[in-house]
C-alpha cells in the first residue's frame, strides 16, 4: 500500500518575490539582487529563498530581520504574517 504524502501547509505568497524583482530593475548590478545575490545578502541558501518565495515556508525572524534591512523596509512590508508583535 502506498501511503500519501502529507502536503506542507502553503503560506500566502509574500511580497519578497516582487520586492527582490523592483530592486533588481533599479540596481546598477541586477546580479546583486537574483536569489542567489539576495540568499548571500541575508546568510540563507539559495533553497530557502526560494521556498520563501513561493510562500511555501515561513522564514525564521532572524531572517526576515535581515531580510527587511536588505530591502529597507519594515519587517511587516515583507508579507509575512506573524504571530509576533515585537515585528511591528
Amino acid at each position: 500500500m502506498v501511503q500519501k504524502r502529507k502536503q506542507p501547509a502553503r503560506i500566502s505568497p509574500s511580497r519578497l518575490a516582487e520586492l527582490r524583482s523592483e530592486r533588481q530593475a533599479e540596481a546598477a548590478d541586477p546580479s546583486a539582487w537574483t536569489q542567489l545575490g539576495l540568499a548571500r545578502k541575508v546568510g540563507a541558501s539559495v533553497r530557502s529563498v526560494k521556498a520563501w518565495e513561493a510562500g511555501a515556508t515561513l522564514p525564521r525572524l532572524f531572517y526576515r530581520r535581515r531580510l527587511a534591512k536588505a530591502f529597507g523596509v519594515g519587517i511587516a512590508e515583507l508579507g509575512f504574517r506573524s504571530p509576533d508583535p515585537s515585528e511591528r
